[in-house]
């Protein structure tokens, strides 16, 4: 009898017992996925050999450069799995950069930045995919990068100023080297009379 009992009771548990189906997240179809940059994607923008020096040493700068340079490489997976890396950069990007670079324009456009990581990686990261979301998200962050090195250039580039005085230390410079060079040239085609 209580073997008929053990056997009723484990059958009533198996068949009690439902089969836990695992949750696919919906986000695995669009993993391997890139950000395909638009059409309305802005021309790079070269940073001024004044202003590669004034940022040499500006670390979290070198950092968002090489992820904004490889946003279109990377798969949609690899955002989300480093998206506190990407934000955490960004944030630091806009608390820590140096007094020497920073002014109103600038500071600007570090926000927008971070702004459009941001929402580039929400997009990336919501469980429906939009993958045009993503691609336009993604073009805005690029562009607001490009925003951000023009207003560097802008920065650090010379004033009108600076440049006239720059024309005017080359233009004396050359006028003295001139002048030295008809000097010699005359000198040297002069004949001097021989005393006998």
């Amino acid at each position: 009898m209580r073997i008929l009992l053990f056997l009723t009771t484990c059958f009533l548990l198996f068949a009690c017992k439902e089969e836990q189906k695992e949750l696919e997240d919906p986000r695995a179809a669009t993993d391997t996925l890139q950000i395909s940059f638009l059409e309305f994607k802005k021309p790079n923008i070269i940073l001024t050999p004044a202003t590669r020096e004034a940022i040499a040493g500006w670390e979290y700068y070198n950092t968002l450069s090489e992820n904004i340079e490889a946003l279109d490489t990377v798969r949609l997976r690899f955002l989300r799995q480093y998206s506190k890396k990407y934000l955490d950069n960004a944030a630091a990007l806009v608390t820590k950069t140096p007094d020497s670079l920073i002014n109103n324009a600038i500071r600007a456009r570090l926000l927008v930045v971070y702004s459009k990581m941001n929402t580039t990686i929400q997009e990336a990261s919501k469980l429906q995919v939009d993958t045009l979301a993503v691609s336009q998200e993604g073009t805005e962050l690029y562009n607001a990068f490009q925003n951000l090195k023009l207003q560097l250039n802008l920065k650090h580039q010379k004033s009108i100023e600076e440049l006239l005085e720059e024309f005017d230390i080359e233009a004396d410079s050359l006028a003295t080297a001139r002048d030295t060079l008809i000097g010699d040239r005359r000198q040297r085609g002069t004949l001097n009379p021989i005393d006998n």
